[in-house]
């Protein structure tokens, strides 16, 4: 009988280390003369303070095409003069294309719900205009911006593999002409990994309306 019970607290306290190694669950044991009662409780993982480095790429969105579209620029909308029109009939004006929205992101998060940090976003879009007799680049027509952001974002839901969160930005935008103060918002985003993990995020702002990417996220060291 004193062999089936210290097999029987051997398994449980190896069961025990298992489930405190994963962080889900921890038992206890405790013994009578007749029986043996044995007591499950569930806790909540221990959070350890990470850093989060993010590298996505996103769609052009009403924010972004006002600067990479030429929105801001009022002379494109005037009828050009005669003059104009005989300066530019041996040229033509390729079509714009959108190179895509580029962000690097950092946070630190310090509880489950709250990361803090910044995002940077290049944003670009390119035209020529071109000699129509030799196909010749004559004019570079193409947009650049570049957004510095100061960033907050909320999870709302955590998981060590899962997570869902929203986001919200603001901060200082250039298209190298002028500046502006502009955000950006993730009104919804999943990340999916512990260490190395994916994201996708739908929102609106300079780094898109849907965007992608991977990440990394490790501990912070400990004083």
């Amino acid at each position: 009988m004193k062999n089936l019970r210290f097999f029987i607290a051997l398994f449980v306290a190896l069961f025990a280390m298992q489930g405190a190694m994963a962080q889900k669950k921890t038992k206890s044991v405790v013994e009578t003369d007749s029986t043996t009662i044995i007591t499950t409780v569930r806790v909540v993982p221990k959070f350890t303070p990470k850093h989060d480095l993010r590298v996505g790429v996103g769609t052009l969105s009403v924010s972004t095409s006002l600067f990479l579209d030429g929105g801001w620029g009022v002379k494109d909308y005037y009828y050009p003069d005669f003059r104009n029109d005989m300066a530019n009939c041996d040229t033509y004006r390729t079509p714009r294309f959108f190179v895509g929205n580029y962000s690097l992101s950092y946070t630190y998060q310090d509880r489950r719900w709250l990361q803090y940090g910044g995002t940077v976003v290049f944003g670009a879009s390119t035209c020529w205009r071109k000699d129509a007799a030799t196909g010749q680049k004559i004019e570079n027509l193409s947009y650049y911006s570049l957004s510095i952001l100061p960033t907050v974002r909320f999870n709302w839901f955590y998981r060590e593999k899962v997570q869902l969160y929203s986001s919200i930005a603001l901060g200082l935008i250039t298209d190298f002409d002028e500046a502006y103060i502009w955000g950006d918002v993730a009104l919804i985003g999943c990340s999916f990994g512990r260490k190395l993990f994916g994201f996708v995020e739908l929102g609106g702002g300079m780094a898109g309306s849907a965007r992608i990417g991977l990440g990394y996220r490790f501990n912070a060291e400990k004083k």
